[in-house]
């Protein structure tokens, strides 16, 4: 049982520091012998009674005794090294704590120091600065007692000879040059004036003076080394004037009334009658300088009026060539506007001399129900509309109304349904086919080409004919030669289908524009086209078959494209459209209306495209037509009789025509009532005249 406890006790003196080892090997000891006393006990407790007894495991006993007492050591010792450790943390604590103290002391002692030291140097300064004044003070007291000593001292006696010559001689230099003048001594008196020292002149029964030029005036009169006084603000000083260091002064401020003279300062002073004669002179000076002011601001004024006359005549002046050029900039502009109106009148009056009357073919295309038929009856009653044209036909597909009643105007016929289906962006009627079968039909009646110009317009556009001649009569490039054709137009024309064999399907126009395609000019081409089959189709055309189309053109009348309530084309627009409407089938693959279609088609056969927008006043072209004042040729849509002649009675009253004669109502001598009429400025003016 011993070995074991040995055991224990070995481990744990070797748990154990270094610094225990010597108490802890005591301790086992001391254990060891307690346990074998305590084994002796056990051992004769177990044998009593003759049976053996069950007893605690003394090595068990032992060895946690001991296990525990090791424990409580090692925590112990720890709690010893914890509060080491905490105690070297609060005095490395203090330590720092301290340095710091040191060095916030040592801190302020030398900003002591230093102060110290710089008001020892200031110190030293001043000492020094006044040591210095001190020295230059006994300096100048030396040099005053040396000259007060040299003045006493009496002259050293010369040898009689040397005064002998000095007298000789200077009894020549008199004969010769006169004796010379003696500087007159300072007054303390003259005429009024005295100049005191220790006193004031309150105490002398006399007058400070007040004023620089009576300081002035004093000083000369007492032989002073100064007579101009400087004039000085500051205080503490003599009253008044005074003399002070060889220099005159003047002192203006009030704080310095009653000082007098000091040792350095003499006051100058006037007597009671000095001092009435002086106010006198002071008086009759101040009335002076305010005469002298008065004169000054009356001439300054008298200036200021001149300079006033002068700007006032220069604005005037000014203002009168400003009239002067705004009349004449008014006169210019008057006769800018007289030559232009009378270019205008005489370029009307030579249209009229020289241009041929403008003829006008005009179809519509007629619905045989609604609105239209009756609308077309009304304007052939009045004749207007497309029955003022020159020549005019109207188109549908039947001669008969939808009613059962024949239709109330002549129709020509053309083959198909005017129906059309309606789509597109703007879900517009998708009628190109219609009108294209209707414009084959006006090129197969032929009439067009008796006219100048070929006008398609709608039953329900209020359109007016003369209106258009007058456009296409005097305003350029409509009316330029090769624009309208005037050549008489030949007779017994067979200028239809070629009757070439295999060739009955083309034109005669489509095959003479195929020789011009290959290089020959019109005139070649209408010869060649003309020769008999199997040579060629036996055509008899005339240039209106070419290909020509610089001298074709159509009226472009709205800013967003052709729109077609009216549709205005020349003559040889119309048959280059029927020549080359094969070329245009590609685009009636697009979901156009019959407008756009035509529009396009004219611009890829190369036919001139005008645009003349006061064709046209259409609510569909962003324009509010109603109630028709406007300069247009047509207007659009009035779908019912009342509507339709509203604005026809309404244009006709107070409208005119794009091109209509030049009136000028604004050359009326009364104007137009509103501002300056060219009437008022002609009563103005009536040097110009037209």
């Amino acid at each position: 049982a011993t070995v074991p406890v040995a055991a224990a006790l070995l481990l744990a003196v070797a748990l154990a520091s270094s610094s225990q080892h010597q108490r802890s090997a005591l301790r086992s000891n001391k254990a060891q012998s307690e346990f074998e006393v305590l084994n002796e006990a056990q051992g004769e407790q177990a044998l009593e009674g003759g049976k053996p007894k069950v007893v605690p495991d003394a090595d068990m006993m032992f060895q946690s005794d001991v296990m525990k007492k090791v424990m409580e050591e090692q925590a112990g010792f720890a709690e010893s090294e914890q509060k080491l450790a905490d105690r070297q943390r609060v005095e490395e604590k203090e330590r720092e704590q301290k340095a710091k103290e040191a060095k916030e002391k040592r801190e302020k002692r030398e900003k002591k120091e230093r102060a110290e030291e710089a008001a020892g140097k200031a110190a030293a300064k001043s000492k020094a600065e006044a040591a210095a004044k001190q020295a230059e003070k006994k300096r100048e007291e030396d040099e005053k007692r040396h000259r007060a000593a040299e003045r006493k001292q009496p002259e050293k006696r010369m040898p009689k000879s040397n005064v002998a010559r000095s007298i000789l001689l200077g009894a020549l230099d008199v004969l010769m040059e006169g004796p010379p003048p003696t500087p007159a001594p300072p007054k303390t008196k003259a005429h009024g004036f005295e100049i005191l020292s220790n006193s004031t002149c309150y105490e002398k029964g006399l007058f400070p003076i007040s004023h620089s030029n009576i300081c002035s005036r004093a000083a000369s009169e007492l032989l002073l080394a100064d007579n101009a006084s400087s004039v000085t603000n500051a205080t503490l000083h003599s009253e008044g004037c005074y003399f002070f260091k060889g220099k005159l002064w003047f002192a203006e401020n009030e704080q310095n009334k009653g000082h007098g003279s000091s040792h350095d300062r003499q006051q100058l002073c006037m007597t009671k009658g000095r001092k009435h004669d002086e106010d006198e002179q002071l008086e009759k000076l101040v009335e002076k300088q305010a005469e002298e002011k008065v004169k000054q601001a009356e001439a300054k004024a008298a200036a200021e009026k001149r300079h006033q006359e002068e700007l006032k005549k220069e604005r005037e002046e000014k203002k009168e060539r400003a009239e002067a050029k705004k009349k004449e900039r008014e006169e210019q502009k008057l006769q800018k506007h007289l030559d232009k109106e009378e270019s205008v009148v005489q370029k009307w009056e030579k249209d009229e001399k020289t241009v041929p009357n403008i003829t006008l073919y005009c179809f519509s295309l007629m619905m045989p129900f609604g609105y239209e038929p009756a609308l077309l009856q009304e304007q052939k009653l009045r004749g207007v509309g497309v029955y003022g044209c020159d020549e005019s036909a109207v188109f549908s597909n039947t001669t008969m109304l939808m009613s059962g009643e024949p239709s109330p105007v002549e129709i020509s016929l053309i083959p198909g349904t005017l129906a059309v289906a309606y789509g597109g962006r703007w879900m517009t009627a998708l009628n190109t086919g219609v009108f294209n079968r209707l414009w084959m039909e006006v090129i197969r009646l032929g009439r067009y080409r008796y006219h100048d110009w070929v006008v398609k317009v709608d039953p329900d556009a209020v359109f007016f004919p003369s209106r258009l001649r007058e456009l296409m009569r005097h305003k350029s490039p409509y009316n330029e030669k090769q624009v309208q054709r005037r050549i008489e137009e030949p007779k017994n024309l067979k200028c239809g289908n070629c009757r070439l064999k295999g060739k009955e399907y083309e034109t005669c126009a489509s095959h003479v524009r195929l020789w011009q395609q290959e290089g020959h000019t019109c005139k070649k081409a209408l010869e060649l086209t003309s020769r008999d089959p199997p040579t060629d189709c036996g055509c008899d055309c005339d240039d209106f078959a070419c290909d020509l189309p610089g001298s074709a053109m159509y009226l472009n009348n709205c800013k967003w494209g052709l729109h077609g309530p009216i549709e205005v084309l020349s003559r040889r627009a119309v048959a280059t459209y029927a020549a080359g409407l094969p070329k245009c089938v590609g685009l009636l693959e697009h979901p156009w209306g019959e407008d756009k279609f035509l529009d396009q088609c004219m611009q890829e056969l190369g036919v001139t495209r005008a645009n003349e927008y006061s064709l046209l006043s259409e609510t569909a072209c962003g324009e509010e037509p109603a109630p028709c004042g406007t300069s247009n040729v047509a207007f659009h849509p009035f779908k019912s009789i009342q509507s339709y002649f509203t604005c026809y009675e309404y244009a006709n009253k107070y409208g005119q025509g794009p091109a209509s004669p030049p009136m000028f109502p604004d050359l009326d001598a009364h104007g137009d009532g509103v501002g300056d009429g060219m009437g008022d400025i002609m009563m103005k003016y009536p040097e110009h005249s037209i």
